[in-house]
């Protein structure tokens, strides 16, 4: 008799929760989605109301069936590459299973859009549309410089969602929604260099055609990009101006990325690069946002 006792109901629902988890994977990029459409939203009418709902229900529900359609297509370059995070790649979830997921996220999203007018819906379909070409039939995320853009694009047009329910897209609008385009592309930028090593010879991406220092020094430049349009914000109106005191904290973003071009690479140092940023930059981001808030509410008071 085998000593291996066949998984129990129990572990099969832990395993198929946890391969869920896997494949939904919200909490990368949903929470930052979520809170830059709220953004947008709060500079366009503070407070907001519950008209802003449908928007936060589409973002959540897009993105979602974005990130699973993504692992569809990348099963089989994940399982070479050994990226097993992905559990297609892993065969801890099946591929129909995966579709079927597909299709209930893609079913929420459009029904979230009906409440908008015709703006939201029409960017509401752009972006399922950008989601689908990105990792099929164009598969943008293959082709170098098109996979950044469209990257970048899916949180620009969240925050012009939020913001034209309040308010028709104008210059603040505008601005808003540019920040959001280059932080996207600082992020995937970031990501394609922790990646290019595995994935140099597996597909192109705009960091294995430029190379990990070219994309570093492109980093550099969206993150002054970013600085600039901070600064054009405040000084148009669309943030208070005492939220220029924090433009200095932009040199806690760009040193680690001089330092990460001055010293010889490894992959320590790129794989470090990432979480170092992102959380310095979510700090930053959190005390912008809550000096706002209390700025606006005071003010409301």
């Amino acid at each position: 008799m085998s000593d291996i006792e066949p998984p129990t109901g129990s572990v099969r629902r832990n395993n198929s929760y946890a391969a869920f988890l896997r494949i939904v994977r919200f909490h990368e990029y949903g929470p930052y989605y979520l809170i830059s459409a709220l953004a947008c939203g709060f500079v366009a009418k503070f407070p907001v109301n519950s008209s802003i709902i449908p928007v936060l229900i589409f973002v959540a529900a897009s993105s979602i069936f974005g990130f699973v359609i993504n692992d569809i297509a990348d099963a089989e370059l994940d399982r070479k590459a050994g990226k097993m995070r992905n559990p297609i790649a892993s065969h801890d979830l099946s591929v129909s299973a995966a579709w079927k997921l597909v299709l209930i996220f893609l079913g929420i999203a459009i029904l979230s859009l009906y409440p908008l007018d015709l703006l939201g819906k029409l960017l509401g379909i752009i972006i399922i549309t950008l989601f689908s070409g990105y990792s099929f039939g164009p598969r943008a995320k293959v082709r170098p410089g098109v996979d950044v853009a469209c990257h970048a694009s899916w949180n620009a047009l969240y925050g012009v969602m939020a913001y034209s329910v309040y308010r028709p897209l104008d210059l603040i609008g505008a601005q808003l929604s540019g920040l959001l385009f280059l932080s996207s592309m600082l992020m995937e930028l970031l990501n394609e260099i922790r990646d290019h090593d595995s994935e140099k010879d597996i597909i192109r991406t705009t960091a294995t055609l430029i190379g990990k220092r070219g994309a570093l020094k492109l980093c550099i430049l969206i993150l002054l990009l970013i600085l600039s349009l901070f600064i054009s914000l405040t000084v148009t109106g669309g943030l208070p101006w005492i939220l220029l005191i924090f433009s200095p904290s932009i040199i806690f973003l760009i040193k680690p990325i001089i330092n990460a071009l001055r010293t010889k690479q490894n992959e320590q140092t790129e794989q470090n690069l990432l979480p170092t940023l992102v959380s310095r930059g979510a700090t930053i981001v959190i005390l912008i946002f809550i000096a706002y808030l209390t700025i606006k509410v005071l003010k409301f008071g």
